[in-house]
């Protein structure tokens, strides 16, 4: 534990500086002993025991006399709300109480690094901008941490020499005020002071020190910073990937193959659009032939979650990745991540995004179409094994959407990379044929829905196909198959449309994802017909770019995110306002313009999910040195690892107070869960607390990894060896990180 002060019996000792020091523990009785103190505060870290199963019905019905209370042998409790009684499982929590003084005792070490100071734990690139962050939220008692006097100036140190590279005799400075929400709540909860070394260009270990305060931890100004996240993120998707065994030497975190037979189904793959509602387990379950339907092998794809479906909005990993790779050709090489396909000649990023098309692909029908979702009748529970999961999966429909949208991602990839044309084009051509060639569809289904025990008749349900076209897919897939074959009919598909597609952008754009066309941009021109449309879609993202720089400014930590009192700032769960996801628009921007505004911003984006945000934690396990350690994923339940796999980028924050966790942390205090400010509310409780435990491979992993794959800087070097996964959660960082 060379990042901590002191570890007596069950508590970590941790100085902030030499007046303030945060014990921490583990130890429940510990930490109930605490709980009066008005400087104590809990942080959950996922459940006790996730796998932990309910005890059998007939103690539920004698649980009514000792509700609240353990049951031996478990680790949950027998609780009752909303007239039921129901079972409760532990959480894990590292509890935290804030001690001050008013001389330093003398356990305090000035040379170990403190909490207080935030930094990119992975390194800063030579030419962006470069801010180290000091401050701290010790609980509602104390509030912002504040130094014990002003400090005088502060100094940027090489670790190896000892020598101050920067002496500014200016003190750290609060640029932007913590505010309110219009709740009452506060959003980081500390005055974040900040330390400006942007003009510090020379390659190196270093750490910030004030005096009087402390020092941070040693990090690196380094050209290969963005590189070495790179293949955090992507080996994520490497852990997600589907229908393979993940194995040594790619990974130790090792699985078999999983999920390969699939049964073709009928099901539309669009959730939520039959009429009237149905869910949409119970629209695969009743409308797939299980015993009869095609069956198909499928290797590929990504599991979307902690469960194992994998959904249509996949695609857009590919397109991202396909994105970045024709933005930036040169930042990407064979050899650059630990994976099967290594050492082929392609670009591993390419090796991965072809991976996301392998099973559709696989499951294209004789006719052309393709169906882009596989489904199964319900969620997996904590416990199912991938590769013996019991549920049975379906491949949906193809669709004129679908089909169109597989056309659309299969011939870019092409355009990425000629070796892939046999393989892809015809197939994206016949795909495109089906679309074209075929009116929209009503589909009748008949369902049984369960109403609790008794299951009614059969009652009709129908599915509408749009009469028009997903335009987004409609226009990537003819401008691509127009390149790649130089036929007219796939352009002239889309000039009867003109007015139709720029009506449906000016309409929907801001809803499509920021590199939706970038590939295509950057490929080479674009139809001159289309002019009118990608020159509105290019005003889009410059214009969605400088305003998300804008809000950068306006946060302490520079969250590309909604500014404070702005519409839609609240909207932060679900992984919405993660930094890398909302930085592709600024690297969609500079994509266009080449202005290097936009790319210092997609930069200080990175700093942020790196360790330089309130929590002073990044934000994808195994990224850093102190990442997120526990978080809702079923094959990190069974691996028998105790180190969860990394490369999951978790959603984290929510804006309202979960039932579950305000019930499980301060037992219905709702007050007391309200002085949680916004930006450490990672009310993490695993499958409790889906919203801010979960992820998707789309909507946090790959984004991240399309942004730091365009800052890229490529070393030319095969990756380093994995390290060895942490025997415990104890012995990583992340576990005892602050409220």
């Amino acid at each position: 534990m060379s990042w901590t002060n002191a570890m007596v019996a069950a508590v970590l000792l941790r100085f902030l500086d030499p007046y303030t020091a945060v014990e921490q523990t583990d130890d429940p009785r510990i930490g109930a002993s605490w709980a009066s103190d008005p400087n104590h505060w809990p942080v959950p870290v996922g459940l006790a025991d996730p796998l932990e199963e309910p005890p059998p019905k007939l103690l539920a019905m004698r649980a009514i006399g000792r509700l609240g209370r353990h049951v031996p042998g478990k680790a949950g409790r027998w609780m009752q709300g909303f007239g039921n009684t129901f079972w409760q499982p532990e959480p894990r929590i590292v509890h935290a109480r804030f001690r001050t003084w008013e001389e330093p005792p003398e356990e305090y070490d000035p040379d170990a690094p403190s909490p207080l100071f935030k930094v990119n734990q992975v390194g800063y690139l030579p030419w962006a901008p470069k801010y180290a962050y000091m401050g701290a939220w010790l609980g509602p008692q104390l509030g912002a941490w504040k130094p014990h006097g002003e400090p005088a100036g502060w100094q940027l140190v090489d670790a190896a020499t000892g020598e101050v590279v920067k002496d500014s005799p200016d003190p750290p400075r609060v640029r932007v005020e913590d505010s309110l929400t219009q709740e009452g709540a506060q959003w980081s909860g500390e005055d974040t002071y900040e330390m400006d070394f942007s003009d510090v260009e020379r390659e190196g270990e270093y750490y910030v020190r004030v005096p009087g305060v402390g020092r941070s931890r040693t990090f690196r100004i380094w050209r290969g910073a963005a590189e070495a996240a790179f293949r955090v993120h992507m080996g994520g998707l490497y852990q997600k990937r589907c229908g393979i065994a993940k194995e040594e030497p790619y990974t130790h975190w090792i699985a078999e193959a999983c999920h390969t037979n699939v049964v073709r189904g009928v099901f539309p793959p669009e959730e939520g659009k039959v009429s009237p509602k149905v869910l949409w387990a119970t629209l695969v379950r009743e409308t797939t032939d299980w015993a009869h339907g095609e069956r198909l092998h499928l290797s590929g794809g990504w599991h979307d979650a902690a469960d194992y479906d994998r959904r249509p909005q996949h695609l857009k990993i590919v397109n991202d990745l396909c994105a970045v790779y024709l933005m930036r050709p040169g930042n990407f090489a064979d050899h650059q991540l630990r994976i099967p396909e290594r050492s082929n000649g392609i670009p591993d990023i390419l090796d991965e995004a072809e991976w996301g098309l392998r099973h559709l692909l696989q499951g294209q029908q004789d006719d052309g179409g393709v169906g882009t979702w596989v489904e199964s009748t319900g969620h997996p529970v904590p416990g199912n094994v991938a590769e013996r999961d019991p549920m049975p999966y379906a491949l949906s429909r193809a669709t004129r959407g679908s089909s169109l949208a597989y056309a659309a991602h299969a011939s870019l990839l092409v355009r990425c990379d000629g070796r892939f044309r046999g393989k892809y084009l015809e197939s994206a051509e016949r795909a495109w044929d089906y679309a074209m060639g075929r009116p929209p569809e009503t589909v009748m289904f008949g369902i049984q829905r369960e109403d609790g025990r008794w299951i009614e008749s059969t009652e009709a349900v129908y599915w509408d196909e749009p009469e028009k076209l997903p335009v987004p897919e409609f226009v990537k897939a003819a401008v691509n198959l127009h390149a790649l074959t130089g036929d007219q009919r796939y352009l002239d598909a889309l000039e009867g449309e003109l007015a139709n597609l720029e009506e449906a952008q000016g309409r929907q754009g801001w809803s499509w994802d920021p590199l939706l066309f970038s590939g295509e941009m950057a490929a080479g021109p674009t139809p001159a017909a289309l002019d009118g449309f990608f020159n509105g879609w290019k005003k889009r993202v410059l214009d969605r770019a400088c305003a998300m720089l804008r809000q950068q400014r306006a946060w302490a930590y520079r969250l590309p995110w909604n500014a404070p009192g702005e519409s839609w700032v609240h909207t932060i769960g679900l992984g919405h306002a993660h930094p890398l996801q909302r930085a592709r628009w600024l690297v969609a921007a500079h994509g266009i313009s080449g202005e290097a505004r936009f790319l210092e911003g997609a930069s200080l984006a990175n700093d942020f999910h790196n360790g330089c945000n309130p929590m002073g934690t990044t934000m994808t396990s195994g990224l850093g040195e102190a990442y997120p350690v526990a978080f809702l994923d079923l094959p990190s339940y069974v691996d028998g690892i105790a180190e969860y796999v990394p490369g999951i980028t978790p959603y984290r924050w929510v804006w309202a107070l979960p039932s579950q966790a305000v019930s499980m942390l301060w037992q219905g205090n709702r007050a007391a869960a309200r002085q949680w400010p916004v930006w450490r509310r990672w009310w993490n409780l695993e499958i409790k607390t889906v919203a801010a435990s979960e992820y998707t491979v789309w909507e946090t992993i790959a984004p991240a990894a399309a942004v730091t794959g365009y800052l890229t800087e490529p070393s030319g070097e095969p990756p380093p060896a994995q390290r060895m996964p942490a025997k415990s959660l104890r012995d990583l960082e992340g576990y005892w990180a602050l409220p």
